[in-house]
């Protein structure tokens, strides 16, 4: 009998100093340390996110609660937490891959994922569509710039109207038409022009409509995108046909 109250004894003195030790490694959090090629307002963004979600010590906060919270701001594609005790707690975040501004509501990774960020990423494309959801609109994208690829042109801009008509504006200033179907065609229809006859000349201002069955309008006035689907032009406009032979 008294072998057992020994033996209770000793088992409740190992729970108290087991409660007592947790409780002194138990330190509450002072430290948080992002790491990663993140801006400022990233890296406030996350201390902002465990500073609503941390609750209790360094040992018993919740890491996958403070994981799925930073992982939602959904600009984050991994996140890794490492506990160094006594106060710090570090969090490793890769950010997605941005490829494209999605009009005003955000940005587009290469899968078509829109992710909002807390401050503005610069010199990337503009995706905007009134139809078509932002994966397909990164597809068309992908598929248009690997075409222009071959003659050194990047897309600035590329949106389509509630018209499911496309229209791309080039890094020089150049905008092309391509209306709703045969994108490809009509895209490589400029192309030819443009080496042929555009290449050498000033980008800004030159408008391109390759909705044509077998050519290419070229306007250097403003007032050939103002009608949508004109075929004529006035006699004020500086403009030109490139036609193709059957």
């Amino acid at each position: 009998m008294f072998r057992r109250l020994l033996a209770i004894v000793a088992i409740l003195l190992l729970a108290l100093a087991a409660v007592l030790a947790w409780e002194q490694l138990d330190q509450p959090l002072r430290v948080v340390r992002v790491e990663g090629p993140l801006s400022v307002a990233e890296q406030q963004a996350v201390r902002e996110v465990v500073s609503s979600v941390a609750s209790g010590g360094l040992l018993s906060m919740d890491l996958d609660a403070v994981c799925a919270k930073i992982l939602a701001l959904s600009w984050p594609r991994e996140v890794r937490l490492r506990r160094v005790w006594p106060h710090s707690l570090i969090i490793s975040v890769d950010r997605e891959a941005l490829v494209a501004s999605w009009g005003r509501d955000g940005y587009l990774t290469s899968a078509g994922k829109i992710v909002h960020l807390p401050d503005v990423a610069a010199d990337l494309p503009v995706l905007d569509a009134q139809l078509s959801s932002p994966r397909q609109a990164m597809e068309l994208y992908q598929m248009l710039q690997k075409q222009l690829d071959g003659g050194g042109l990047r897309i600035q801009e590329l949106t389509e109207n509630a018209l499911g008509e496309w229209q791309l504006t080039l890094a020089g200033g150049l905008t092309v038409v391509l209306g709703n179907d045969f994108l490809t065609e009509r895209l490589n229809r400029f192309l030819t022009v443009y080496r042929q006859v555009l290449q050498e000349e000033p980008q800004s201002g030159v408008h391109a409509d390759a909705r044509y069955g077998n050519g290419v309008a070229v306007s250097r006035s403003p007032s050939l995108l103002a009608l949508e689907g004109a075929s004529s032009m006035t006699e004020n406009d500086e403009s030109s046909e490139y036609g193709f032979g059957q």
